[in-house]
């Protein structure tokens, strides 16, 4: 194991937290020695990769992530996590969550020095498309073929990986990156968030980050954005309160704009004409007819009502901005 020095301010840091927290009846020398043997354990595990994870404490343990992150200490946080987040404050479980989000998120590459040997093979894995698909079952295909062809060591840490919801996704630009799928947020916290933000990771992890825009056209069908839409309309309405308002009304906004706009190889309207395509306006029926009387089909109702009226060529995504009807109580 590489040797990490810890820095001499998170061990006083450390070392102050459990002198604050010593009892009264505790003398200063034995306050400084168990503050000594608080850093002298984080420091040891982090020499050593051995948590010795009754001697520290959740926060603890995420600094010791921070600085050297593995499977070993994200498997006791989550275990700390679980184990201590129903007896949190409703407001400290949200707080708790975005500290581990910040600190996760950004090492989810870096758990396993084989990781980046997996990026180069996912980039090279030839899967053929499956008129209808749902995008759930083509990932389970593309990584029941990629672990087929992975060394036993490698395919032991793709499932490492999978366990803590990281998968392998390629990305038009950069090629096969690790991305950590919404469903982590969901399996660890959202059972004891409020209603409304349990429904909001139910979704998030339904959609698992979008990739909606792919080789300049839809990567989604119209009809999915549409039920998408919908959906976080009907949530704004529902729980005008949301801890995660603000990324709802970002995901109605994106998705309905998606669907107007279209993109250069999926296009709304025909060339140099403001008639919607034949396609596409069965698109839009289908989907007024499944949510009818619902922002996202007065939207549709709005924008395709001025295209019909105007005699020049109109600017689409001035229009849906103007049509799309924002979602409130």
């Amino acid at each position: 194991m590489t040797k990490v020095k810890i820095s001499g301010m998170v061990i006083i840091a450390m070392a102050s937290l459990t002198v604050a927290c010593t009892s009264p009846d505790q003398t200063p020398k034995e306050a400084v020695k168990k503050a000594s043997l608080t850093a002298d354990t984080l420091k040891s595990a982090i020499k050593t990769d051995s948590l010795t994870a009754k001697q520290l404490t959740l926060d603890q343990l995420i600094a010791l992530f921070q600085k050297k992150p593995s499977f070993p200490v994200l498997d006791s946080i989550e275990n700390a996590i679980q184990i201590q987040l129903p007896g949190l404050a409703i407001e400290q479980r949200y707080k708790l969550l975005d500290q581990w989000q910040k600190v996760f998120s950004p090492n989810i590459n870096r758990l396993d020095p084989g990781q980046t040997k997996l990026l180069p093979l996912f980039d090279q894995l030839e899967v053929s498309w499956i008129d209808g698909e749902s995008a759930n079952n083509r990932r389970k295909r593309v990584e029941t073929k990629f672990q087929k062809g992975l060394s036993p060591e490698q395919k032991t840490l793709f499932q490492q990986l999978l366990n803590h919801h990281i998968e392998i996704k390629h990305e038009e630009e950069t090629g096969a990156i690790f991305h950590l799928s919404p469903s982590y947020w969901k399996s660890l916290f959202a059972s004891n968030l409020l209603k409304d933000d349990r429904k909001f990771w139910d979704q998030t992890a339904l959609e698992n980050d979008p990739v909606i825009d792919y080789d300049a056209g839809l990567a989604i069908d119209r009809v999915t954005l549409g039920d998408w839409a919908f959906y976080w309309e009907q949530f704004l309405k529902q729980y005008p309160k949301s801890h995660y308002k603000k990324e709802a009304q970002r995901n109605y906004q994106s998705y309905l704009s998606h669907l107007l706009v279209g993109l250069e190889n999926t296009p709304t309207t025909e060339d140099n004409s403001n008639k919607v395509l034949a396609e596409v306006a069965q698109d839009f029926d289908k989907i007024s007819k499944r949510h009818p009387g619902s922002d996202v089909a007065l939207s549709i109702l709005a924008f395709r009502k001025t295209l019909a009226a105007s005699p020049e060529k109109i600017d689409l995504y001035n229009l849906s901005k103007s049509s799309i009807i924002t979602a409130t109580k």
